[in-house]
């Protein structure tokens, strides 16, 4: 039976849409695939005040790799997922309490536009999950943007991308700063081409705000969207190779 989503919006603030999680990348992953193979129907159903929830965040538990732990919380924050914390945080070690206090993966996640992102590509074990977060400029979103390595060949792998191919086409520009690395890349025209090394069952999360013509002398940032974008212009599936 399929859910009425008119009806549990009204009603709901969150809700889980698959499996409870368990402490092992195979789950992890096995909640990704949903989501990403699910997207169409799943994500006009979230928003602010009602969310889809992945289930809970696992990092720092005896499950997932230091990777994977950084690509759950990467993932989840482009998910627009509620964070819930299941770990014992007398005994967390630093490294994971460092990835679960990012306040700057926590603000994407957080972010009030409340769109919920997308897988825009997959091919041979490489995915690219995009959102639309604040601030806007003349009708430009800014993104976060996921890189994830699925491939468990012990080897890191090269993605060279531009910024148009990922959908971000603003003659101004955008700022670009990896959110782990913390490195700001400084103002990047859709036409540069980023190249990222990704860790296998690893993640480069970057944050790309759209820039301000300062030529105008006025300050056109917004956090309101514009009458509703449709989300397969937003997105837009690519089938090309990187």
């Amino acid at each position: 039976m399929a859910p009425n989503f008119t009806s549990i919006i009204q009603s709901c603030n969150m809700w889980r849409n698959f499996d409870d999680i368990q402490d092992s990348w195979v789950s992890v992953e096995s909640i990704i695939d949903y989501y990403g193979n699910n997207q169409d129907v799943i994500v006009p159903n979230a928003g602010p005040g009602h969310w889809n929830d992945p289930d809970m965040l696992i990092i720092g538990n005896f499950g997932l790799s230091y990777e994977q732990s950084k690509t759950q919380m990467a993932i989840w924050a482009i998910l627009a997922a509620p964070l819930l914390m299941s770990v014992d945080l007398r005994t967390i070690r630093p490294e994971y309490k460092a990835i679960l206090q990012n306040k700057k993966i926590i603000s994407v996640d957080q972010d009030p536009l409340g769109i919920q992102g997308r897988r825009i590509y997959k091919h041979k074990g490489i995915e690219i999950w995009s959102r639309p977060i604040t601030p806007l400029y003349q009708n430009y979103f800014s993104y976060a943007i996921a890189f994830v390595n699925r491939r468990t060949d012990g080897t890191p792998s090269d993605v060279a991308v531009t910024l148009k191919e990922l959908g971000l086409s603003s003659p101004t520009g955008y700022r670009v700063e990896d959110l782990y690395e913390d490195v700001d890349y400084g103002v990047l025209s859709p036409q540069t081409k980023i190249k990222v090394k990704v860790n296998p069952s690893g993640v480069v999360i970057l944050r790309a705000d759209v820039q301000v013509d300062f030529d105008r002398r006025v300050s056109y940032y917004t956090t309101q969207r514009t009458p509703y974008n449709p989300l397969n212009q937003v997105f837009r599936i690519r089938n090309n190779g990187f």
